[in-house]
């Protein structure tokens, strides 16, 4: 029976847990022995990854979304996250077009929490394109979805690299649209 969620709670999305396709996709494309299987496989679970979502939104809880409630509704792992008044960022950057100094915030928003993560030992791992970022009425980013590696992971730093990599590639995003720099 599913349990009616709270509206009470201010969530801002449930998410099934469904398992790996993206850390595939990413460890795929870094080029990880095969022949070691998936080592974030075994370290990958719905309670594991609700807690690393804590400990990220700790660092940086300005711009990250808070982890709520991790709640199983008919057998399925769910994530309850905070509400975010705003929208993705992707569909709010023609509104903001104009705006040069609200622009560069948003950069220096971005860029410093992505520096605070990795100060830290931890990654995002999915901003490409602008991915993942929403951005809310008061002008703050709210990273969203980070890929669960752990933090000892023997291939951080590669995954720090694609971050590194997302980063330059939503500022250039904004650029070339909009400033024409």
């Amino acid at each position: 029976m599913n349990k009616k969620l709270d509206d009470s709670l201010s969530e801002y999305f449930i998410k099934p847990e469904k398992g790996l396709s993206t850390e595939h996709f990413i460890i795929e494309n870094i080029g990880l022995n095969k022949k070691v299987g998936n080592p974030l496989q075994a370290e990958y679970n719905p309670k594991k990854r609700f807690k690393l979502m804590k400990k990220e939104y700790n660092i940086a809880p300005e711009n990250i979304v808070k982890p709520i409630e991790l709640k199983e509704i008919d057998g399925k792992k769910m994530y309850v996250l905070e509400r975010i008044n705003g929208n993705m960022f992707i569909d709010s950057l023609y509104k903001v077009r104009n705006n040069k100094p609200f622009l560069y915030s948003i950069k220096q928003q971005l860029e410093e929490t992505i520096e605070k993560l990795h100060k830290n030992g931890y990654v995002h791992g999915d901003l490409v394109n602008g991915n993942n970022i929403m951005l809310t009425k008061e002008g703050k980013i709210k990273l969203i979805d980070f890929l669960y590696i752990p933090k000892d992971f023997e291939y951080k730093e590669a995954f720090i690299a694609i971050d590194n990599e997302a980063v330059k590639s939503v500022i250039n995003l904004m650029y070339r649209r909009f400033i024409n720099l």
